[in-house]
């Protein structure tokens, strides 16, 4: 059930990397039904004025002891007003928001990888200790990407976990050099079991579905989160590898319910979905690039 409520700081972490937080919210509820894929809405009072309501993706939650984290940098008003936040405050948020979410291919023996940057490594982060959470032995691999080293935040507590984290930054200051792309590559291979089969607007994305004339491989599943540029490449490399791709939009959501139209993202058929109700998870072949 979305709620609107004012919940209570615990604490503002600063990262390493410039700019970078991570916010702890005391909030049983939201720890209690977020699921990868949720977000809430932010409002903050900047000089005495609202803001619209600002969109960021749940990071971290703990049903035990109801605490939810959010990671984001400082770019615009209301993520400076965030950044200035102090236990004992509070943060009015209106959540969980989002419709279709994340939802882990179910086939046996699947490989699980998982292609982020920038704000859309925090939901993919959730998502994979969701999956090992479900499956002690899930094969998982998430391929982060950043400009530099230091930019490469939100991967927290995986490696623990025993999830494959493979760093990709522009400069090759760490890990792999180049595009997210470069790492993804080998990792999709079409399976023997593949079969083709039409998109279908509107289905779960609990069915392992892509669109386009792609086939879905047996042996890998994707799921992408980050700048529109790069959830391009993923999805076209994996629709034409025939591999099932599941995107997280990231774009402009001033109400998050639905009412405003302001997040409305085109589809291959000439229609449009709201992102924030409709999605923000969709399959590859569903979003007109």
């Amino acid at each position: 059930m979305i709620r609107r409520q004012l919940a209570p700081v615990l604490a503002i972490d600063a990262l390493d990397a410039p700019g970078h937080f991570v916010l702890t919210l005391d909030s049983p509820e939201l720890a209690r039904d977020a699921r990868p894929g949720s977000f809430v809405g932010a409002l903050t009072d900047t000089q005495g004025e609202r803001m619209l309501r600002k969109p960021f993706s749940v990071f971290t939650v703990d049903p035990g002891r109801g605490t939810v984290q959010i990671l984001f940098s400082v770019y615009g008003p209301t993520t400076k007003a965030m950044s200035q936040l102090r236990p004992g405050e509070t943060l009015d948020i209106l959540a969980p928001l989002g419709g279709r979410l994340f939802a882990p291919d179910a086939r046996p023996g699947v490989h699980h990888v998982m292609v982020g940057g920038g704000y859309g490594v925090p939901p993919l982060n959730f998502l994979a200790r969701e999956i090992r959470k479900a499956d002690p032995s899930a094969r998982i691999t998430l391929i982060h990407g950043a400009r530099t080293a230091n930019l490469l935040v939100g991967d927290d507590g995986l490696r623990e976990r025993n999830i494959d984290v493979v760093p990709c930054t522009d400069d090759g200051s760490k890990g792999v050099e180049g595009k997210v792309t470069v790492a993804l590559e080998p990792l999709i291979t079409p399976g023997p079991d593949s079969a083709p089969r039409p998109p279908v607007i509107g289905e779960s994305v609990a069915s392992p579905v892509i669109g386009g004339e792609g086939v879905i491989s047996g042996a890998v599943a994707v799921y992408t989160c980050g700048p529109t540029p790069m959830m391009k490449a993923v999805a076209e490399l994996s629709t034409e590898r025939g591999v099932s791709c599941q995107v997280s939009m990231e774009t402009f959501m001033p109400c998050g319910v639905g009412i405003c139209v302001g997040c409305a993202l085109a589809r291959p058929d000439g229609s449009y979905a709201r992102a924030c109700t409709d999605g923000p998870v969709f399959f590859a072949g569903e979003v007109k690039w």
